[in-house]
């Protein structure tokens, strides 16, 4: 890994939460948003590792930006922007948490503090911390703002071209004893704080996609797919990114097509249980010998 690259990688994520806190407001329509946001990120001579994640209210994770469908912001909702920087293959993951009415502040503070104090921990502690440490920390603050940490899902490290490593990262309690100093990959930590069960599962909506392994396929038009799928080595990608020159039926039902020959998987949309609002905090560090524990987005940047 390349320190300089995801440095870079880590000032353009927050130049795009600063892009993307300064153009959505209630009223606007995501679909729009989403794709200005991904192009900014281009503007600035990188990709987006995957499409910016605009995931609301109950939604935890992956929904994205459709094109074709509007979606209009309303003053109540409880907005997550989780982007992902990518400079050859060298990822920035963060995210931050957007209100507009005062009543979700401590639910999004929770989430915020969350990291914020494992972010302290990790300064003074980062040669001895083990995961577990993280997990107790995360949970205990959550807690502490009387919300549920998201159970099921993790922190994660990141690789070259790879935006979800092993090991995970738990936002809660747990008996994993990997010190982070037994790395040299950068890792991103994301608290999820709940108002709902502290568990989500899979919801219907699919708009963002990864390549699982090449097959042979029929389609002419899957085919064609498939070979603009592999310009992004692995990583995720949106169906308004690829078939361009198609109609939307034909790209449609050419990924109907990959995904039925497990050419290609979907990611579906994460949610908490209905009426609950979810809020969600991440950086991305590395621990350098030089420098100790680099914050490469800079969690506190993106709140100002």
């Amino acid at each position: 890994m390349s320190l300089e690259i995801l440095k870079k990688s880590g000032k353009i994520s927050l130049e795009t939460h600063k892009f993307a806190k300064k153009i959505i407001k209630p009223g606007v329509d995501l679909s729009k948003v989403g794709r200005k946001i991904d192009d900014f990120i281009i503007e600035k001579g990188a990709f987006p590792a995957w499409p910016v994640n605009l995931s609301v209210n109950n939604e935890a994770a992956h929904n994205s930006y459709d094109l074709e469908k509007e979606r209009i912001l309303l003053e109540d909702d409880v907005l997550k922007v989780d982007i992902g920087v990518s400079i050859d293959g060298h990822i920035t993951d963060s995210a931050q948490t957007l209100i507009f009415n005062n009543k979700h502040q401590k639910l999004k503070d929770a989430s915020f503090q969350a990291l914020k104090a494992t972010k302290d921990f990790l300064i003074d502690n980062y040669k001895n911390a083990k995961i577990s440490d993280v997990g107790k920390i995360i949970e205990n603050k959550i807690k502490e703002f009387g919300f549920l940490p998201v159970a099921n899902l993790t922190g994660h490290y990141l690789a070259q071209y790879v935006a979800h490593n092993s090991p995970s990262i738990p936002n809660v309690d747990n008996f994993m004893q990997e010190k982070f100093s037994d790395y040299e990959e950068p890792f991103a930590i994301e608290p999820f704080a709940t108002t709902g069960s502290g568990f989500v599962h899979e919801g219907t909506d699919l708009l963002i996609f990864e390549h699982a392994e090449d097959r042979a396929i029929r389609n002419k038009d899957a085919k064609k797919l498939l070979e603009e799928i592999k310009e992004f080595k692995g990583l995720p990608f949106s169906e308004f990114w690829i078939g361009k020159d198609m109609s939307s039926f034909s790209r449609k039902f050419a990924l109907r097509e990959l995904i039925k020959n497990e050419i290609i998987y979907g990611h579906p949309v994460l949610i908490d249980v209905k009426g609950s609002y979810v809020s969600q905090a991440e950086t991305t560090f590395i621990i350098s010998k030089e420098e100790g524990l680099i914050d490469l987005v800079g969690i506190d940047a993106i709140e100002q």
